[in-house]
């Protein structure tokens, strides 16, 4: 009859077990009269006065007997020679396990006994009919249950002959919800908070490293807390499964950090170097515009030279092609802000307005001209026939065509690149994707992991006998 089951240790493969043993057999040395049924049985304390068979316990590492306040033994003899022999004892006993699926494993620990040196020609062991195993109903394991236990036998044959044995296999379950409360959770837990840096301002250096260093320190003292109960084994346990993967994801954490720091700091470079040449250019375009405005303002003053030397009811053709016989209108007229020799009147500004991240973009010239009132028909001073002040104030009879695409179908590719494109730097990219990729590939891991080890605990690979 199995009492209690204190202990079952993982790291020594062992468990503790309390039990009340009783074993019968016949002599006939011991027959007696039972005076017409007045004697039922005679009862004995000391063992040594009669023979007992040579039983032991073949899987028994350490035991005990219970002395408290008696010894608690007894033998009784019946009249027909038949002999009860019964002892409650404590026995320690080797259980070697599969740790493959742990915690999620299943183990089957095994009872031996067997006849010392009396082989199965003299003494031979067997079961009880009727209930040869006998569990006490309250009894309590801190993290297995106690499925089912069987009767076996188990003769063995060596080279002094073959002995009888009986065996009984007890089934333990292993309880998960206390692993799923002390590492799973907490494991879980500490990957997520990882995840915080990635809502954490790029340029918070310390929090982001605080945070990383810290996650990955006790995520590694966990790691270090489980295995310190577990025994060093040549396979990988499913806890050693979830705990590296675990782990991976937190160093990963940090390590994405460390990039985006190194982005960070290469694109601040980058604007620093966009800034030193949009100085560099707009002092080039300040100088150059200068020098504009100078022969600007001398050309206009050349008509005037002309007006006075010449006649100016006889105008000559040439004169009104040359650009300083034009008049000063013609600057300020002008559609596209540059004058017939193909020089912007305000370059400057035009090139201020047309530089987008320190490179200039140069703005394409219109389909249709705009067109200019106050501009008439013909030039006061250089009359109908030449000139390009003829033309100032009139659209451009120029034949244009547009053409609209439409939008196609955007792949999703093309979307995640049109919505990556909203965020400015590369370090706020990767703080982005990382995001969204590490809380996905770590549901994707915690199917496939769930998937797998309930499917083979489900299919008993990991039970050892």
């Amino acid at each position: 009859m199995i009492r209690s089951i204190n202990k079952i240790d993982d790291y020594h493969m062992e468990y503790s077990v309390q039990m009340t043993f009783r074993e019968s057999w016949n002599d006939d040395r011991l027959n007696y009269s039972s005076e017409g049924g007045r004697i039922k049985y005679l009862t004995l304390t000391e063992t040594d006065k009669i023979w007992m068979p040579d039983l032991f316990f073949k899987n028994e590492k350490t035991g005990h007997f219970h002395d408290i306040i008696l010894p608690n033994t007894y033998i009784r003899i019946f009249p027909n020679g038949d002999v009860l022999y019964s002892i409650r004892i404590s026995l320690t006993l080797s259980c070697p396990m599969d740790l493959k699926l742990y915690p999620l494993d299943t183990q089957i620990c095994e009872l031996r006994m067997a006849s010392y040196g009396w082989t199965t020609e003299d003494l031979l062991f067997k079961w009880k009919e009727e209930e040869p195993i006998q569990v006490t109903k309250k009894l309590h394991l801190p993290r297995f249950t106690l499925e089912k236990f069987e009767t076996d036998d188990c003769a063995s044959k060596t080279n002094t002959g073959e002995y009888s044995c009986l065996m009984v296999n007890l089934t333990f379950k292993r309880e998960f919800s206390y692993y799923l409360i002390q590492y799973y959770i907490p494991c879980c837990m500490l990957v997520i908070v990882s995840w915080v840096s990635f809502w954490l301002d790029q340029y918070a250096v310390p929090a982001r490293v605080a945070l990383g260093v810290t996650t990955l320190l006790t995520m590694s003292t966990q790691n270090a807390g489980i295995n310190q109960s577990l025994p060093p084994v040549s396979y990988t346990k499913a806890i050693d499964v979830w705990t590296g993967v675990c782990l991976t994801f937190v160093f990963g954490a940090l390590l994405e950090f460390a990039l985006v720091n190194y982005a960070c700091r290469s694109d601040m470079q980058r604007e620093k170097l966009k800034r030193r040449q949009r100085y560099d250019f707009e002092s080039q375009v300040s100088y150059e515009s200068g020098i504009l405005v100078a022969s600007a303002s001398s050309a206009s003053a050349s008509p005037r030279h002309h007006h006075h030397h010449h006649d100016p009811t006889a105008p000559s053709t040439s004169d009104h092609h040359h650009p300083s016989h034009r008049p000063p209108q013609y600057y300020r007229h002008n559609s596209f802000g540059a004058d017939h020799e193909g020089h912007f009147n305000d370059y400057a500004s035009l090139v201020r307005e047309t530089i987008e991240n320190g490179v200039p973009t140069f703005a394409m010239r219109p389909l249709v001209p705009p067109y200019h009132e106050g501009g008439g028909g013909s030039d006061n001073n250089g009359g109908g026939g030449g000139g390009g002040g003829g033309n100032i104030g009139r659209p451009l009879n120029h034949h244009c065509e547009i053409h609209v695409q439409g939008h196609p179908s955007r792949s999703p590719c093309a979307c995640f690149k049109t919505w990556l494109s909203k965020f400015p730097t590369r370090s706020k990219r990767i703080d982005v994707i990382a995001r969204i990729t590490f809380p996905l590939v770590f549901a994707l891991f915690n199917i496939c992991y769930w998937s797998a080890y309930i499917s083979q605990e489900e299919s008993g690979e990991g039970t050892t006998k």
